[in-house]
């Protein structure tokens, strides 16, 4: 019989666990209940514990904590933090198949989006849990954050749909916490008022929720995607590295890190990580840890200097208060927002690795009181339990029995944010709120918009949250097409549903017209959107450029087509081949259009590789040199006076060339393109495949060098790419 399991899919581990006459958590095959949220690559990818070890050797093949990146974009600050931080040395970058600010990972030279990453994580716990079981696992209930957005949930349905399961719900990581909690400590009959505080790896999660005879009702969820134990981890590596160079006298010890031969410097930085955490977690219970690495690091004359540092438990309660400070910051917007005071609280339940740091409940315990703070029996385990026991209830061939301790009731959801649709007004973008957070789900609303001109043809649907202090980012975006030809001011009527996984969907037809109702395909930043941000971009340059008749008329028909494409498709099975079909053939429209415009070749090409250059490396440009690239950019794009031009364009020139080895790293990846073309499989002896991944690598490893502040690495990994490149001069 087919199996159904529960999952946390966790930051830093995950767990399965299953429910029969009892709950159980599922060992993996190596025999321990967590499992790595760790994926590398060594002639073949490699999951678990297996691929955490590899941090010690190929760092930069060994991808953690991507959890941290499902559904986000480049444009976020936290990515941004990320990338820069040196705590994570594995490629992350622009996903080619996606919108320019889609995030790809880099693993053994090929680009991955987190969701497949993730689904190789959950794919690994799929089959640990049949071979436990004995017999095929099919189904799960899969735990996200209470603050995931839209976006991020989708994107952990793609990653277990590639990994082969079927999602029976995902559930919030505080409500699952919540049902373990409940069937535990609740007998029928019994009613309580619970905060679940869940300080995991990765995230900070809030919620509140009211059980009342095995039934869940939500009141309310908080927290911060950005907030967990991998950040006290990164505080406390910085405090044991500066205990070093203050004891041996080092100016700057990232720079003598840098400095060590590959091998050696992986070695030393997997051991700062390893030690590090296992640091953290003696000082939950000791007054004092130490970290001891021998013979590795040197210092400026080569001489071999052994670590032995003692990190007190003050130390690292001082790294810790302002995490907790924050935590206790988010409880107070959570109780203002739903309207709670702390009375109303029965029990605040922790849970997750980070609240089994003293501190923790210390903190909690002064604010809100002694009694009314619990520690889970199994922080690191009880999300998991409730997802089984979830799993479980929602089985087809699930009868609830009084006599069945773990048997649960309904449970209530709400929408975790607010969301937006874009409307204009006059010509000005303004965001309307469609479903406001809290929102009991599944929740509908129906919002009624007007056409802006006559016989309009192309509605554009894009959907926002705003998770971020308020930062609005999108989490959707589709086209629906008119059949008929409307006056202006006509009526559409637009159907938007939040399904119980906080999943939009939207419904659009003229009002009165049912019959004509379309359900709107979404894209979320993979290639289906980026196919649909070129169509909005060819629409954009439109409306400025193409007013003829003709021009309209050609424009329309085209778009009209590529739409008509896109909604043959359907929502539930979307080719990636037919994705790409679209996304190209539009793209050479837009080529099309570009070639219209009053530019010169020299012009174009100072343009492309101006604003290449601002999008790859704007961070690191001097601001008054990138504050004068954009506005060259914008002069050369409006003026129409050929010698006034080609004046402006000489200065873009000058202005980006004095970024030399950021231009020439830029240029590794069209020569990587390149070489691809050339006829045949190999040249002499080489694989121009091999070539190319490695080439791909190199250039990605570069921009993260640069990125960090490591320009001397970068500069080195140029220099390696172009010595494979001089091999096909002839060729180039």
């Amino acid at each position: 019989m087919k199996k159904a399991i529960g999952i946390d899919l966790g930051t830093t581990n995950s767990v399965v666990a299953f429910k029969d006459t009892s709950v159980k958590i599922l060992r993996n095959k190596e025999g321990d209940e967590l499992t790595r949220s760790c994926v590398g690559f060594k002639d073949e990818i490699i999951v678990g514990k297996v691929a955490y070890q590899l941090l010690g050797r190929d760092p930069i093949n060994t991808i953690r904590s991507v959890k941290r990146l499902m559904g986000s974009t480049l444009k976020d600050k936290a990515v941004i933090d990320l990338m820069n931080s040196g705590h994570y040395k594995y490629g992350i970058t622009s996903y080619n198949d996606g919108t320019d600010d889609a995030v790809a990972v880099v693993l053994g030279g090929k680009q991955y989006r987190p969701e497949q990453i993730s689904a190789k994580i959950l794919k690994k716990l799929k089959d640990d849990a049949e071979e436990k079981l004995g017999d095929e696992v099919t189904h799960a209930v899969i735990t996200v954050p209470a603050y995931f957005t839209e976006r991020q949930k989708n994107a952990t349905l793609k990653a277990a749909e590639i990994a082969g399961l079927k999602v029976q719900k995902l559930l919030a990581e505080p409500t699952a916490a919540a049902i373990a909690y409940g069937v535990d400590n609740l007998k029928p009959g019994d009613a309580t008022t619970v905060m679940i505080y869940d300080f995991g790896g990765g995230t900070f999660d809030l919620s509140i929720l009211t059980i009342v005879d095995g039934e869940y009702i939500a009141a309310g969820t908080g927290g911060d995607r950005w907030l967990g134990g991998d950040d006290i981890d990164r505080k406390l590596q910085a405090l044991i590295l500066n205990k070093v160079a203050q004891e041996y006298s080092i100016n700057d010890i990232s720079k003598l890190i840098q400095k060590l031969p590959e091998k050696r410097r992986y070695q030393f930085e997997g051991q700062i990580l390893f030690q590090t955490e296992a640091a953290k977690i003696q000082l939950s219970s000791t007054n004092s840890a130490s970290v001891t690495i021998d013979s590795i690091l040197e210092d400026e004359n080569g001489d071999i200097i052994d670590i032995d540092i003692s990190i007190t438990r003050q130390e690292f309660e001082k790294i810790v208060k302002p995490f907790v400070e924050r935590s206790i910051e988010l409880i107070e917007t959570l109780l203002k927002e739903v309207g709670y005071d702390i009375g109303m609280l029965d029990k605040i339940l922790l849970v997750g690795g980070t609240s089994c740091i003293p501190l923790v409940k210390q903190m909690l315990s002064e604010r809100y009181g002694a009694e009314k703070i619990k520690i889970s029996e199994k922080p690191m385990l009880a999300v998991a339990e409730g997802a089984a026991i979830l799993s479980h209830r929602l089985d087809d061939s699930y009868e609830r029995s009084p006599d069945d301790s773990t048997a649960i009731g309904e449970i209530s959801y709400s929408a975790s944010h607010n969301y937006y649709i874009e409307v204009a007004d006059d010509n000005v973008m303004r965001k309307e709120r469609i479903i406001e957070k809290l929102t009991p789900l599944p929740a509908k609303t129906s919002k009624t918009f007007k056409t802006t001109t006559n016989n309009q043809k192309v509605v554009k649907v894009a959907l926002f949250s705003d998770p971020e202090k308020g930062d609005f980012g999108m989490q959707a975006l589709g086209y629906y097409l008119i059949k008929e030809n409307l006056p202006i001011q006509s009526e559409l009527v637009f159907d938007f549903q939040l399904d119980t996984n906080e999943i939009l969907t939207v419904n659009v037809y003229p009002k009165g017209k049912r019959n004509q109702e379309m359900q709107i395909i979404l894209g979320r930043g993979n290639i289906d959107h980026k196919a649909l941000d070129i169509i909005d971009t060819l629409i954009n340059k439109s409306t400025r450029e193409f007013r003829t008749a003709d021009g309209e008329e050609e424009f329309v028909n085209f778009v009209t087509k590529k739409i008509t494409e896109i909604e043959k498709e359907g929502v539930a099975n979307i080719s990636d081949n037919k994705w790409h079909e679209v996304f190209y053939t539009t793209t050479e429209k837009y080529d099309e259009i570009k070639s219209t415009e009053n530019r010169t070749p020299k012009a174009e090409k100072a343009i492309f590789r101006a604003k290449r250059l601002l999008m790859e490396f704007g961070e690191l440009l001097d601001q008054f040199d990138k504050g004068a690239m954009i506005e060259l950019i914008k002069q050369i794009e409006t003026t129409t006076e050929d010698e006034e031009k080609n004046q402006l364009v000489d200065l873009l020139i000058e202005k980006y060339e004095q970024y030399g080895v950021l231009n020439v790293t830029l240029q590794i990846e069209s020569y990587a393109e390149r070489i691809l073309e050339i006829p045949g499989t190999t040249i002499g002896s080489t694989s121009k495949q091999a070539d190319y991944d490695r080439l791909i690598r190199l250039y990605n490893d570069a921009k993260i060098k640069f990125k960090s502040g490591s320009f001397d690495n970068g500069k080195e990994l140029v220099n390696q790419a172009f010595t494979i490149i001089e091999k096909y001069d002839q060729w180039l």
